[in-house]
Parts: structure tokens; C-alpha cells; sequence
């Protein structure tokens, strides 16, 4: 266990690379052989490796009601184990529009999307497939080598005697783990969009609009009541005022008579 100790610093070049033509090279081979390896692999499997697609799209269709288009869409949703994201609704003007955002499980989207035929007269459609094998492969080799690393710095920790290698070794453990939950974070988003297909539907209604413009009296006195509410409001809010411009008009009126 001496004999390890003087090597310590050597140990930590090699694990950070921050300087050494020697450290860059041990801490490439260890984040970058899984990784190419897996790669070359891949290469050559590529007819029976399990391919990573995102599966992404939009479609969008014209309905005669919107309240029984988005019913029809929530139940199909919930048949094939997905769910809602998002829910929108705006007016367009000439059409009142509803957006909603499904994730649905990838080996049901092609099911899904064939259910949807009946929502309405489909305007446009755009599905894509992004294939992340590769990115799959790479992350998960590269989170394999740091793992290993992390547990080379575990050993090295327990041999350390001093509190400044202790200090030293945690530090560079740190910087590692820190990469680990990185690139954790970096799978499981893979993970996600690879299990479950983001759909965009939007479904429009065509309305008809009345250019015409058509008085309305009942409203016009009511709005017109309720502006002078208002203005009574604001009154009573600035009584103090008033009430000190009148007493001051009032003493000036009097000293005018008095000097006349």
C-alpha cells in the first residue's frame, strides 16, 4: 500500500488529463474504447442489433365539432396506453382551432395513427424517424466507462492516508460522478423519446363570419351604466382632494370679497 502513494499524483493525471500528453491519451482510451468498440460491433450487426428510432409527427384535420373530435381523440389516447401533454384552443378567425400534444407507446403509434382516420378530413400529415442507435450505443458505453473509472478512484481513496490525497481523490471522484449523472440524465431522455412517440393533432373548424356590423342597445347601456359606476368609484377615492380644493377655492373667494 506505501509504494502507491507517491504515485497518487501520477494516478490523478491519468484520470483528469488535464496536462499530460499521457494522461489524454489513458483518458480517451477509457472513456472512448466501450464506445468505438460498440461502434464496430454495431458495424457489423447492424442486421440484428435492436435499432433506437424517435418517432415524432404532426397531423392535422378538419371536424364539424371540436367537442367530438377531442372525445374521440382522448378515448383512442387511453385505448393505446398513452397520454395527453398538452391542450390547447384558440380562435384563428376564419376557424376555431384545437391542438393536442399525445405521447404515445412507440410499438402502438402506427395503430394509433390508423385510428385516427375517422377524427375528420385529414388537411397534413408529417411523421419522421430519427434513428439514435448509434448516440444509444455511444451514451451507454461512455456511462459504462466512467462507472469504472468511479470505482478505480473508490480503491485508490481507500489506500489514501493523508487528508490531502483523501481531498485530492474526492475531488477527481466528484468531477466523475458528476459526468456519471450527466450522462444518466442523457439515457434516460433517450430512453424516453425512444419508448414513447410525440404526436401533434390539431383539428380545425371552419366558421362563418358576419362582416356586417349589427348594433347592440343592451349592451351599449349597460356598458355605458357601468362606465358611470366607474367614474362615481373614482370619485369617492378622491374625496380628499376635493374636498381641499374646494375649502381652498372657497377661502379664496372670500378674501377677494374682503379686499373689495
Amino acid at each position: 500500500m506505501k509504494h502507491l502513494l507517491p504515485l497518487l499524483p501520477f494516478l490523478f493525471l491519468l484520470a483528469c488529463g488535464h496536462t499530460q500528453p499521457e494522461a489524454m491519451r489513458w483518458s480517451e482510451d477509457a472513456a472512448m474504447a466501450a464506445p468505438a468498440s460498440a461502434a464496430g460491433g454495431l458495424e457489423q450487426r447492424n442486421t440484428t442489433v435492436d435499432r433506437k428510432i424517435i418517432r415524432t409527427g404532426d397531423i392535422r384535420f378538419e371536424v364539424m365539432d371540436l367537442d367530438a373530435a377531442r372525445t374521440m381523440i382522448l378515448e383512442q389516447v387511453q385505448e393505446h396506453g398513452g397520454h395527453v401533454e398538452g391542450d390547447d384552443r384558440m380562435d384563428m378567425g376564419s376557424a376555431m382551432a384545437m391542438t393536442l400534444r399525445v405521447r404515445i407507446p412507440a410499438n402502438a403509434f402506427d395503430a394509433f395513427l390508423a385510428r385516427l382516420k375517422g377524427v375528420g378530413e385529414v388537411q397534413d400529415q408529417r411523421i419522421s424517424a430519427n434513428d439514435v442507435t448509434a448516440q444509444w450505443v455511444d451514451v451507454e458505453a461512455r456511462l459504462a466507462a466512467k462507472r469504472k473509472v468511479e470505482q478505480r478512484f473508490l480503491t485508490i481513496v481507500d489506500q489514501a492516508r493523508t487528508v490531502t490525497e483523501v481531498l485530492e481523490v474526492e475531488r477527481e471522484l466528484g468531477n466523475v460522478r458528476a459526468e456519471i449523472k450527466s450522462m444518466t440524465a442523457q439515457m434516460k431522455s433517450l430512453q424516453d423519446q425512444v419508448g414513447m412517440s410525440t404526436l401533434t393533432i390539431t383539428c380545425l373548424k371552419p366558421v362563418a363570419r358576419n362582416d356586417r356590423y349589427t348594433p347592440h342597445f343592451g349592451l351599449a347601456l349597460q356598458e355605458g351604466w357601468n362606465m358611470f359606476v366607474q367614474f362615481l368609484v373614482g370619485l369617492l377615492h378622491l374625496w380628499p382632494f376635493l374636498l381641499l380644493f374646494g375649502g381652498l377655492t372657497f377661502w379664496l373667494v372670500r378674501r377677494r370679497r374682503a379686499k373689495k
